[in-house]
């Protein structure tokens, strides 16, 4: 884990321009931890410095992977509720415990890494959202509860489920050496091998057929590094920055030079899909995931699920469907229209669309809402209350209506300087925000808290408490 001085100026050799913002902070906190330093930084400035670096990105990464993810990943693990109770519960010895934690912590750094390249490659606005403390605690959250099912699951079968009996042959005696060698890998893994090969071939076949359009597939080939043409290695993949200088596109910008870019890789996939679709129906299955139709863009719609452009608008202005059934019954397609589009994997799941934190697009898109409103709610947010938008005129009563049922709602969004840390706050300080006065004697007597569970066990607050302490407090990382 990266926390000492030395990793510390190795930050500031990739990121010479926060120098000044190191000395302020050393003089605050006379820390020289790397850690301490990036969570300063934050992950706007944290992701923009990785979109910057081109050479040494390599480098930044691992660094954020050692002093900026694992370390907070090991505080989050140590302090999950449902990972203590489950490991108590299974009587596992505080120093195995933590043993356990570590090598969670980074195991889950590297996922953490892979969502930020990702978002790095595709270059959104948004992208630093995969650094944010948040996300990471939400990943947390769900990285616990598939362990503790998969390790329930697995106990329960193999101690129920199959037949134990102890005067059997010992199973070592036909277990391979090596898995390569095992029937089942072998399985596995030539059809996976076949498939991928059964899909170059077609692509480059695809290339060598005079009638088909080469430069959308090229773009494909460089984008996604599948060593088809001169112009691309195996394995190497292009930001579309690269393929523009790979290929010379013609542009008098950069940014029109990186559409015209998108536009053919938007063209070939769609190339792709359809060869998959008609001569590859097995990749076809495979590939094939669930695609939520309330939530899907206009291009998902149309390459995923082959919509036409009137079943799109149809769909898009009839959001949110409850069933797969009701894009009939809306007539945004004919009843002999839905099996295909189930076949394609379309499905109709009804998704809450919080005005506080949805981007303008999906506001517009998902609940309706017209894009200058759209951009106006987002720069006028946060709302107390959904009635807030009647107050502040924003929306008629009527239009109010037709958004919630489609999903409109508001959560209280308070910022860390507006809530207090629930550890730190003064009895005061809890009477004064609305708490009563014996919840704040237990606060103060039960604290430090590790989670909002432990809160819940602890207090057995009354419900009005119970939402005014998920409202004006957090848990600090680094409380006392």
């Amino acid at each position: 884990m990266i926390t000492g001085s030395a990793d510390l100026d190795t930050v500031f050799e990739l990121a010479p321009e926060w120098e000044q913002l190191r000395r302020n902070w050393q003089a605050e906190n006379r820390n020289t931890a790397a850690t301490e330093f990036l969570n300063k930084v934050g992950a706007k400035a944290i992701f923009h410095k990785a979109l910057a670096l081109k050479g040494e990105r390599e480098r930044f990464l691992q660094l954020l992977q050692s002093a900026y993810y694992q370390p907070m990943l090991t505080k989050m693990l140590g302090c999950n509720q449902n990972l203590r109770r489950f490991l108590g519960q299974r009587h596992v010895a505080p120093e195995e415990q933590r043993g356990q934690v570590i090598s969670f912590a980074a195991e889950l750094s590297q996922k953490m890494l892979a969502t930020l390249v990702k978002q790095l490659g595709s270059g959104q606005e948004d992208g630093f959202k995969a650094l944010l403390p948040a996300y990471v605690q939400r990943s947390v959250h769900n990285a616990v509860i598939d362990y503790i099912r998969n390790e329930a699951s697995w106990e329960r079968q193999t101690l129920q489920d199959v037949s134990l009996d102890p005067q059997q042959d010992d199973p070592r005696s036909s277990v391979a050496d090596d898995i390569t060698f095992t029937p089942e890998h072998r399985i596995l893994s030539g059809e996976q091998v076949s498939q991928l090969n059964e899909l170059r071939c077609n692509l480059d076949a695809m290339l060598k057929d005079p009638q088909t359009a080469k430069e959308p597939l090229i773009v494909v080939d460089c984008m996604f590094g599948l060593g088809l043409t001169p112009k691309s290695a195996t394995g190497q993949e292009m930001t579309m920055r690269e393929c523009c200088e790979k290929l010379d596109l013609q542009g008098e910008t950069m940014a029109r030079r990186i559409a015209k870019c998108q536009v053919l890789l938007d063209k070939g996939l769609e190339m792709v899909r359809q060869k998959i679709y008609k001569d590859m129906p097995g990749i076809a299955e495979c590939w094939q995931r669930g695609l939520n139709v309330n939530t899907a863009s206009r291009r998902e719609l149309a390459q995923q699920l082959g919509m036409t452009e009137g079943e799109i608008d149809r769909c898009i202005k009839s959001r949110q469907f409850s069933r797969e059934d009701e894009l009939i019954e809306r007539g945004v397609v004919k009843d002999t229209r839905l099996p295909e589009l189930a076949k394609k994997g379309a499905v109709a799941a009804f998704v809450p669309v919080d005005l506080n934190s949805a981007t303008a697009r999906d506001i517009t898109d998902i609940v309706g809402v017209p894009k200058e409103l759209a951009q106006r709610l987002v720069s006028e947010r946060p709302f107390k209350g959904i009635e807030e938008l009647l107050a502040k005129k924003l929306a008629s009563k009527d239009d109010l209506s037709i958004y919630i049922q489609r999903g409109a709602v508001v959560r209280a969004k308070f910022s860390d300087n507006k809530r207090m840390d629930l550890n730190r706050a003064q009895l005061e300080d809890l009477v004064q925000l609305g708490v009563d006065a014996d919840t704040a004697n237990v606060i103060i007597r039960t604290r430090p808290f590790m989670t909002w569970g432990e809160v819940e066990e602890f207090l057995g607050a009354e419900a009005p408490s119970w939402v005014i302490l998920r409202q004006r407090f957090f848990l600090g990382l680094s409380s006392g």
